[in-house]
């Protein structure tokens, strides 16, 4: 049975985020254990993971402008070899300096992968359907939560650090395939502005829903790296228990995630207020069981509540962004920002709370914050 074009196009965008995603999820596992045995505190693990978000922060607007110039596809292209080539160097930092170093890079060429995949989903969403907005990132959240974890933790027994991070590496080979058997997604030959192209990021900042969309995505993804960052930290140093368990806690919190944005697409409205005012509150009770409780079981409870409510944020931003008219490569620019922002300032304000009051202050330390998201919402009543 042939594929419509729709199901054609959402079957690859899934194909080439879960075969990055398990690269992403299992650097994501690995680096926190890599910088314990480099004996680093939990400021320095924070700043090492939030160390790759300003290599985010660096490029994600230029690479909007180049997405836009050279295309989706020779992007994303590039920014797969240049992936592949950092994560082979990470076998070889000795130091946390040279650790903090590599994640520099690793961010910049991570976050050029993102905006050239989001420009050219946002571009095809009229043709895929919102409803199916989930889905693409729901792809992202199986390798990158679910199946990256559960390799990452597997091989971690099994292999020693160099070997763990060529067999990481091998996986961001697999879309670079993908891509490059496909059509040619460039945009076509096309003038180059500086002013017309900063003019253009300014009008996009006065759009308020997409603004809005980027700022609480932007702490979404602050909390999914702080999360998957300190509860490895929390169960190997805090818990003596082994990175199996960590891993298992991270695929719990993918897996709720890839669920509810597989299934509850139809939960989309006009009006999302409901979706985020619910994601919201999930999460806050998930973060007081997360930094309060030492039960392997109430722990794993929180993970699956912290991956559902992640995931209800992620299908109410995306079906918002995905509606904004004009060049989507500067729109899943402006939207990779608040990513990049999130991923930053997450782990790296987390890991200083975690040297001052403890691990557990991480996960307690984003409850005001996710009450201010719903205050906002609830005062704004209709889409934030």
């Amino acid at each position: 049975m042939k594929l419509s074009e729709g199901n054609n196009l959402i079957l690859r965008f899934m194909l080439i985020n879960i075969s990055s995603g398990i690269a992403v999820g299992m650097i994501n596992f690995i680096i926190p254990v890599y910088a314990l045995s480099l004996s680093a505190s939990s400021s320095e693990i924070g700043l090492i993971r939030g160390i790759s978000g300003l290599g985010d922060l660096l490029v994600v607007l230029p690479a909007g402008f180049l997405v836009d110039y050279f295309g989706s596809r020779n992007m994303y292209s590039v920014s797969c070899v240049l992936g592949v080539f950092i994560i082979l160097m990470l076998a070889a930092a000795g130091s946390t300096q040279l650790l903090l170093m590599l994640m520099l890079f690793y961010g910049m060429a991570r976050t050029i992968r993102a905006t050239s995949l989001n420009a050219a989903f946002f571009k095809n969403i009229g043709i895929i359907g919102a409803q199916k907005g989930g889905w693409y990132r729901g792809s992202m959240t199986i390798g990158a939560s679910f199946i990256g974890p559960v390799i990452g933790g597997i091989a971690a027994s099994a292999i020693d650090f160099s070997r763990y991070f060529i067999f990481s590496g091998a996986f961001l080979l697999v879309p670079l395939m993908i891509i490059l058997a496909g059509n040619d997604s460039r945009a076509g030959g096309k003038n180059f502005s500086l002013a017309g192209e900063s003019n253009h990021y300014r009008s996009l900042l006065k759009i308020r829903l997409l603004v809005s969309a980027t700022v609480i995505e932007s702490l979404n993804m602050a909390f999914f790296i702080t999360f998957s960052t300190f509860i490895a930290v929390l169960v190997i140093r805090d818990l003596a228990l082994s990175p199996g368990i960590a891993a298992m806690l991270i695929s719990l919190e993918g897996g709720a995630t890839i669920l509810v944005v597989f299934s509850c697409g139809r939960l989309l409205h006009r009006n999302n207020r409901n979706l985020y005012l619910t994601s919201f509150s999930i999460t806050v009770i998930a973060l007081l069981l997360l930094g309060t409780s030492s039960d392997i079981a109430v722990l794993a409870a929180a993970s699956l509540a912290t991956g559902a409510g992640s995931g209800l944020i992620t299908l109410a931003t995306f079906s918002q962004v995905g509606s904004v008219e004009g060049e989507k490569g500067k729109i899943a620019g402006v939207f990779s920002f608040g990513h990049a922002a999130g991923a930053i300032l997450g782990p790296t304000l987390g890991g200083l709370a975690g040297d001052f009051f403890g691990v557990r202050a991480v996960f307690l330390s984003f409850i005001p914050l996710f009450a201010l998201m719903a205050l906002y919402v609830f005062i704004e009543g209709g889409d934030p």
